[in-house]
This record gives C-alpha cells, structure tokens and sequence, in this order.
C-alpha cells in the first residue's frame, strides 16, 4: 500500500488483472501518485481495474491521468476499467463525457474461474 498525504493506493495482483484500490483526493498533487503505480503496469501490457469505491474528490489532473492510461493500455495490449465511481466523481465523468472513452462498470469484477493469483 502506497499512502501518500491526501491518497492512498492499495495494489492487489490477482493474476488476469490488477485491482488499485484509490482513496482520498485525486487531484495535482496526487496524481503523480497514481501515475507512478498504474503507468508501469498498463505500459507491460497488464489490466487495470482501479477501485474508485474510496475516491473522494477527482480534478481535471485525475481525469487526465485517466485518459493517459487508458490510452497506454489500448497501445500496450492491456486493459483499463475503472469501478465503484461514487455519485459526485461520476458525474464528473459523466460531464466531460469520459463515459463515452473510459469503460466504468458498477463493481470490481471476479476473477476467472481457474485464474491463479501471482
């Protein structure tokens, strides 16, 4: 777990994918948080479901750090999801229309059957 002053960052390798459990304030001067986690993961190709169930508040510079990973896993052969948006960070999303780029889905999905975590 990376804690940073105002976000938190729980990675989980489930083997298929990689679940990042975000929490708190994605904004300037946290992004380079997440960044620093994500982009190395989406850049080797891997998945990324990031848990936004903890995020409380998410600026443009979140929003862009979406996008940039979201097309580094489409360039890389990864994938990215982002799940559990609350209300208000939704509605961001919703409003610069990154709905219509992003694929959000409403929970964490399972593993595959028979998948190994690493």
């Amino acid at each position: 777990m990376v804690d940073g002053l105002m976000l938190t960052i729980d990675v989980r390798d489930r083997g298929p994918d990689v679940v990042i459990g975000v929490g708190g304030e994605l904004d300037f001067g946290t992004t380079p948080e997440l960044l620093a986690v994500a982009e190395p993961l989406v850049t080797a190709g891997r998945s990324l479901v990031l848990d936004f169930a903890d995020v409380t508040f998410c600026d443009s510079s979140g929003l862009s750090a979406l996008v940039r990973l979201h097309k580094k896993a489409a360039t890389s052969g990864g994938a990215l999801s982002v799940a559990r948006l609350r209300p208000h960070v939704k509605a961001t999303v919703t409003v610069t229309m990154l709905h219509r780029v992003l694929t959000i889905v409403d929970e964490v999905p399972e593993v595959a059957a028979g998948s190994e975590p690493r």
